[in-house]
């Protein structure tokens, strides 16, 4: 009876073992790939660290930026509080045919952080931001632009058209070949310059950035990449927006991206264009710009209208966007601050 309970055991452990093998060579497949993953993630948490780490090391009252060191023009009047989220020419425009373009306002304003009272050394942290421009790491940039020591170098040339520069520099100490710059408002520049000015290819960027949440600025962040001249978008680009989707309108299409030609900062030519709607559907369209101004799609505007037809879907012939005849008009990069700007 012992020995047929032995046989069987000795069975019933040899058909075990097998499967016991198996599962362990997959949990130890589990724990190297596991083990691989971990670095990888350990590796981009690394990156971020560092820049925290940098952002955090204290500074002292020398390293303070004054305005010396700032490449400087004629001061702006400072934008009243009350009204500086009125949507700008374009980009009202571009939200619907009924909205009013008004110029550009900063947007950065004071709230709870006191930014007259952070140190920062624009050098540094220019040179730091440089870098991962070069590398091409967005999210380090945005990482970068959302620290006060940023926030207060920007702050700093409030009201002005006045920027912060780090790079190649010309015999006279002008920016010349490649360079950053920071301006007002949290406006970062980095490319090609030539005297003093942004020319050849370069890279615009806006954060949209407020000190407490607000419900009526669209926008989170604005883009230009492509062709400068005389310190102005000049040539094949493309702008870039990105939105708070909870304040877009229902069956409105909100510009997202527009590819064409600009001449001196403004639309000048065949655009390709998306709009993004509040359900997050997307749309293609296209339209042609004179120089700031849409084309009617029928060529023939009619005085008397109240809107022209400027854009037509590309998937359907069919539909148009609209504008008002009074607001066509200087369609560019609407909150780009340049001297060469009116």
């Amino acid at each position: 009876m012992k020995k047929d309970f032995d046989e069987e055991k000795a069975k019933i452990i040899v058909t075990i073992i097998p499967f016991v093998l198996i599962i362990i060579v997959l949990l130890v497949t589990l724990i190297v790939s596991s083990v691989k993953g971990g670095r990888k993630d350990g590796n981009n948490q690394d990156l971020q660290d560092s820049i925290k780490e940098y952002a955090d090391t204290n500074l002292t009252d020398s390293e303070r930026t004054d305005s010396s060191s700032v490449v400087t023009d004629t001061q702006e009047e400072t934008p009243d509080p009350d009204e500086r989220e009125e949507l700008s020419g374009q980009e009202a425009a571009s939200a619907s045919p009924e909205a009013t373009p008004t110029p550009y306002q900063e947007i950065m304003q004071k709230g709870k952080v006191d930014y007259d009272k952070i140190f920062f050394n624009k050098d540094e942290q220019l040179k730091e931001m440089m870098t991962y421009w070069e590398d091409n790491n967005q999210k380090a940039l945005d990482d970068l632009a959302a620290l006060d020591r940023y926030r207060a170098m920007s702050w700093k040339l409030k009201g002005t058209k006045d920027f912060y520069y780090y790079g190649e520099t010309n015999a006279n100490g002008d920016p010349s070949g490649t360079g950053i710059a920071v301006y007002a408002d949290n406006q970062y520049y980095f490319g090609t310059w030539e005297n003093g000015m942004r020319s050849g290819k370069g890279t615009w960027i806006h954060y949209h950035v407020h000190e407490t949440e607000s419900k009526t600025d669209l926008y989170t962040y604005h883009q230009y990449t492509g062709s400068w001249k005389n310190d102005l978008p000049d040539g094949e680009g493309s702008e870039h927006y990105d939105f708070n989707m909870d304040l877009l309108e229902p069956y409105i299409g909100y510009d997202s991206n527009l590819i064409g030609i600009y001449t001196a900062g403004q639309l000048n030519g065949e655009f390709y264009l998306t709009k993004i709607y509040s359900d997050g559907d997307v749309k293609e369209w296209e339209g042609t710009a004179d120089h700031g101004s849409w084309l009617c799609i029928d060529g023939s505007p009619d005085p008397k209208a109240t809107t022209w037809a400027v854009q037509v879907e590309t998937k359907d012939p069919e539909s148009y966007f609209y504008i008002r005849p009074k607001d066509n008009k200087n369609f560019g990069v609407p909150c780009l601050i340049s001297k060469n700007k009116n």
